[in-house]
């Protein structure tokens, strides 16, 4: 990939999730990530989310042997494949209407 130009990705989606947090540990989170800047560092709620989701997605892979972070991106680039050469196809369609 270059430097300024990347490959759009349909796995760069973001999805909006809402979740329900003991109020002590969301303050705690809150405190903390406030605190982090007079550190130098950043703590995003989305980050740690995130994290978490990955790792136990890997916990369960090592308990199921199926690597459903795989699953799911695999059929991702598929969709994304089909989307992209349908969009080619239209294009070339009207390079061709043109002449």
């Amino acid at each position: 990939m270059g430097k300024y130009v990347t490959k759009n990705q349909e796995e760069d989606e973001k999805r909006v999730v809402s979740v329900r947090i003991r109020r002590p540990v969301f303050e705690a989170f809150t405190g903390a990530s406030i605190a982090a800047k007079d550190f130098g560092y950043s703590m995003s709620l989305s980050g740690v989310f995130e994290t978490a989701m990955e790792d136990a997605i890997s916990e369960f892979k090592d308990i199921s042997g199926i690597d459903y972070k795989d699953v799911a991106k695999t059929e991702l680039d598929k969709k994304w494949e089909s989307k992209y050469n349908a969009s080619k196809k239209v294009s070339k369609d009207k390079s061709h209407n043109r002449d």
